[in-house]
């Protein structure tokens, strides 16, 4: 039942609008046109014009309040395009700029990021370099230092040698004698067969004498 109600008052409702406005003069919609035109409110000056012109389509006033309002409004139009235009290439700026700046910032973190590595590499490098070093004199010195101990156990070899040596004056038992001369074995073996056999043994010399006529020893 409602709907059929709300159209019936929709109908009365128009029907009213339609008889009030044919009560209405071609003045007023004129100077209800001109009020919202002096308060730059094209659309409802436009919507005032346009029905008073279907109900007095050959109003002049009307015919030229509606087309100064239409290019008014062509006005406005251009206008607005104009501002949303700047607008957009302001926005346009902004963002270019904002991303220049973005830019400029990433560039200047990842300088800084290389340099960063830069430092540490170089001083990685310092840090190896003075490893190497210090590696080198640490070699150096344990060479002369194994140079050193090798050196004084030779001198050290040389000296127990020459403390072990006999001076030439003191002659091993078993040093050959000269020609024509006793060894001390010789004579230690002559004084055993004395003792053992009592009698005198006589020692001839090993080689020939230098002079004949000299006499032999006896022992």
């Amino acid at each position: 039942m409602r709907l059929p109600l709300l159209l019936s008052l929709s109908l009365l409702l128009l029907s009213w609008q339609a008889v009030r406005a044919q009560l209405l003069p071609a003045d007023d919609f004129f100077h209800n046109g001109a009020l919202f035109y002096l308060s730059n409110n094209i659309p409802s000056a436009l919507e005032q014009v346009e029905s008073g012109l279907k109900i007095y389509p050959e109003d002049e006033k009307l015919k030229k309040l509606e087309q100064l309002l239409k290019q008014k409004q062509q006005q406005q139009s251009q206008q607005n395009q104009q501002q949303q235009d700047q607008k957009d290439q302001q926005d346009q700026k902004n963002q270019s700029q904002q991303q220049k700046d973005q830019n400029s910032q990433q560039q200047k973190s990842d300088d800084q990021k290389n340099q960063q590595q830069k430092d540490q590499q170089s001083a990685k490098d310092k840090s190896q370099d003075q490893q190497k070093k210090d590696e080198q004199k640490k070699s150096e010195a344990d060479k002369k230092k194994s140079e050193e101990e090798k050196k004084q156990e030779q001198q050290k070899a040389a000296g127990e040698k020459k403390d072990g040596e006999k001076p030439d004056d003191q002659k091993g038992e078993g040093q050959a004698a000269a020609p024509g001369q006793m060894t001390p074995e010789e004579a230690k073996r002559l004084l055993d067969g004395q003792k053992g056999n009592e009698q005198f043994l006589k020692w001839q010399p090993k080689g020939k004498p230098q002079n004949p006529n000299m006499p032999i020893k006896d022992w």
